[in-house]
């Protein structure tokens, strides 16, 4: 996490980093960092770094499962998910709130009503919680026109997608703000390299060669 500010990158709130794109579309150096699910260990492995180093950072929670296990996940279907407690706790420690959906469905599956209901009442539940702007993440990263479109008609200010090269511009859909994916399997070494561009040109040569890569 020193390395961010030895680089001399800033990190800032998903909020800060969507009020820039509207002024003036500098984004350069800043840094946005967000965590799917809502996992429970965010709270006992990530909270403690993250206060340590005064970093903020964007938990996308699936509001309908607060409390309960990822049945979703293609890994662990058991592991445990922060309770409405533990996310006001958080929440009250500076991290913001996004809505994941209600229950981490994949929104092209479902029919118009559903998917206004995913959508309305997991935004329903972020407010609740005292957000006053509200983020959403795809699950699964998965959507297409239609899933995008209801976001927007849904109330949120913004959602963010899963990949996406060359970062965020002012010419980008602030519906589908890019993001890169980290694993837990990534190295350090990997991570800096990656924020400052290192693989945006492996990624053009690896495509012109016709080879899959992230």
């Amino acid at each position: 996490m020193q390395f961010l500010a030895d680089q001399g990158f800033q990190v800032v709130s998903l909020k800060e980093a969507c009020r820039r794109l509207a002024a003036d579309g500098d984004l350069a150096r800043a840094i946005v960092l967000t965590f799917d699910d809502g996992h429970r260990d965010f709270l006992t492995n990530a909270a403690p770094v993250l206060q340590q180093h005064r970093f903020t950072a964007t938990l996308f929670v699936v509001t309908g499962r607060l409390g309960d296990t990822a049945s979703w996940s293609s890994v662990d279907k058991n592991r445990e998910l922060l309770s409405r407690n533990e996310v006001c706790e958080l929440k009250s420690q500076g991290f913001q709130l996004g809505s994941h959906t209600v229950s981490h469905a994949d929104l092209r599956m479902l029919d118009d009503a559903a998917l206004e209901r995913e959508l309305t009442d997991s935004h329903a539940t972020i407010t609740e919680l005292g957000e006053t702007f509200a983020p959403f993440a795809y699950p699964g990263g998965m959507f297409a026109k239609r899933e995008r479109e209801a976001v927007e008609r849904a109330g949120y200010d913004c959602a963010v997608i899963v990949g996406g090269r060359w970062g965020n511009g002012p010419e980008t859909d602030r519906f589908l703000l890019k993001r890169e994916p980290m694993l837990a399997s990534d190295s350090l070494n990997w991570f800096k390299k990656r924020v400052n561009g290192f693989y945006e040109a492996h990624y053009l040569i690896a495509r012109a060669r016709g080879i899959e890569t992230r």
